[in-house]
């Protein structure tokens, strides 16, 4: 008996000295102790507080080291697999903190999540989650309203104006504005192709620039072609720039003195150039020894195909003035002025100054029921108005496809001054040589 007591005894003592000597906690508290640790950090990172979680990092390693160091002198076995779990719930916890971090944010858009919401009721007869929700959305109706709100003040309401100096109301009131452009007002007009022949002499500047400065005043679009012989001359050139006209400088370069085929030379290579680069417009020989009024242009303009209106001649030494042209009863010719010299029979009595025609003619002949396209040009043979005569010729058939202009043909709109003086020498470029010595000198 007494060695049964003595042995019970000592198993007790030996118990009893193995619980006193055991420092490790129990695996009860090592548990309770790891999971206080790691809901912090679950904590922390939910609310994404940079500093809980360092915090909580911090007490987590804490945990994990003083776990390591009291089970120190446990068995390998146990250490390691202490060990493992520790390593395990760090794991976990990094991946529940990558998982957070790749997580949107909740949608700020809370009608479109209440509609996503009532689309994920399980089925209609859920009462509480539809009382849910509608509460939900009475709580939020107050800040819709606020929101709606403040997007119609943002839309409508404009910065305000800031109140201008005297000084600046005075300038607006002084500056010129603009009145607006109305499409209805804009008028159409046809292009005007004035042709005109000119060379080297004295009066050549004269003539150009009184021409130059009627067609100045013609309304847009106005196309001048200057044909000049025998060479494109400085004057010349300085004149057309100087013009403010839209123009075009052609040479006739042909090796001959007869006037008439210079003229004729000039005259085609206009004609020719409209027909190659197909100028649409009313073509007129304007010779600028002619007086014109600013107002036949405007009136060459309602031509459809050939127009004309009278000439007024000064002739004859007392300068007697003889009208040349057609007579109309309203815009249809039914007779002539003619200025007839004799034995020179013409068919239409009529210079290159008393009409003008539709430039189409000459380079689309469809267009006016024309079966081919003849050679419409200038020919040097005939006198007295027959080469006029004969080019009108090519144009027209008769005076059923003639227009009367200038008021029914009772205004004189040209005049045609023979101002021409007798053979002169034309000084190069306007200087001039000799005869600079002084008459009177200043003593």
């Amino acid at each position: 008996m007494a060695r049964r007591n003595a042995g019970a005894m000592q198993r007790e003592g030996s118990v009893k000295d193995w619980s006193e000597f055991d420092t490790l906690p129990s695996p009860k508290l090592a548990y309770s102790q790891s999971y206080v640790a790691m809901r912090g950090l679950l904590t922390s990172v939910a609310s994404l507080d940079p500093l809980l979680v360092s915090s909580s990092l911090k007490s987590a390693w804490a945990a994990i080291s003083s776990h390591r160091h009291s089970r120190s002198l446990e068995r390998p076995k146990a250490k390691w697999m202490n060990w493992k779990r520790a390593m395990f719930r760090l794991l976990v916890c990094f991946l529940v903190g990558i998982f957070i971090g790749f997580t949107p944010l909740f949608s700020l858009d809370l009608s479109k999540k209440i509609a996503s919401e009532n689309e994920r009721l399980p089925f209609d007869g859920d009462v509480v989650d539809r009382q849910m929700l509608e509460l939900r959305s009475t709580k939020l109706e107050p800040f819709a309203a606020e929101a709606e709100a403040t997007e119609e003040l943002q839309v409508d309401e404009s910065p305000p104006v800031p109140a201008m100096l005297d000084d600046e109301a005075d300038f607006i009131e002084a500056s010129h504005v603009d009145p607006p452009v109305n499409d209805s007002v804009i008028v159409v007009r046809k292009q005007l192709i004035i042709v005109t022949s000119t060379s080297v002499r004295p009066h050549q500047a004269y003539y150009l620039n009184r021409l130059a400065h009627v067609l100045k005043n013609v309304p847009p679009p106005l196309l001048w072609i200057v044909a000049e012989w025998p060479y494109q001359s400085r004057e010349t050139a300085e004149i057309l720039r100087s013009s403010g006209v839209m123009y075009r400088h052609l040479i006739c370069n042909r090796n001959t003195t007869n006037i008439r085929k210079i003229i004729v030379c000039q005259k085609n290579n206009a004609i020719f150039h409209t027909k190659k680069h197909r100028l649409d417009g009313i073509v007129h020989f304007a010779d600028e020894e002619r007086a014109y009024s600013v107002d036949l242009f405007e009136e060459m303009r309602k031509i459809r195909r050939f127009g004309t209106w009278p000439v007024a001649i000064h002739v004859g030494a007392k300068y007697r003035v003889v009208l040349e042209g057609p007579l109309c009863r309203g815009n249809q010719v039914t007779g002539w002025h003619a200025n007839q010299r004799r034995g020179v029979p013409r068919r239409f009595p009529i210079g290159f100054s008393g009409f003008a025609f539709n430039s189409t003619i000459l380079w689309d002949p469809q267009r006016w029921n024309s079966p081919t396209l003849e050679s419409i040009i200038l020919h040097s043979g005939g006198r007295g108005g027959l080469q006029e005569s004969r080019f009108i010729e090519k144009l027209v058939e008769d005076e059923s496809q003639m227009e009367g202009l200038a008021d029914n043909c009772t205004r004189i709109m040209v005049w045609n001054f023979d101002l021409e003086p007798p053979q002169l020498n034309y000084p190069t470029g306007w200087l001039l040589q000799k005869n600079l010595d002084a008459v009177v000198p200043i003593t």
